[in-house]
């Protein structure tokens, strides 16, 4: 499965790069093993496991975990702020 990544705010800049763009194994399938995997090559992609981050899958905000399909656009957004 190819998926394509962005970290957005400060996920970017914890992760060290604001997008990726994979092939995944096909025991990947939805948004937490997806975690699983790139938090076991990165233990600083675990910050995307936590409660307040927001998954986008598709430019549609999804509930997690959320399955994942070939071709998928997803975001990993952190809360914000504004005012």
């Amino acid at each position: 499965m190819h998926v394509h990544i962005r970290y957005m705010a400060a996920l970017r800049d914890r992760l060290g790069e604001g997008e990726t763009t994979l092939d995944l194994p096909p025991d990947v399938s939805d948004s937490e093993t997806l975690i699983a995997h790139l938090t076991a090559s990165d233990a600083a992609a675990a910050a995307l496991a936590a409660p307040e981050i927001r998954l986008i899958r598709n430019d549609r905000i999804v509930t997690r975990p959320s399955a994942l399909e070939d071709g998928d656009r997803l975001a990993f957004c952190p809360p914000f702020t504004g005012g």
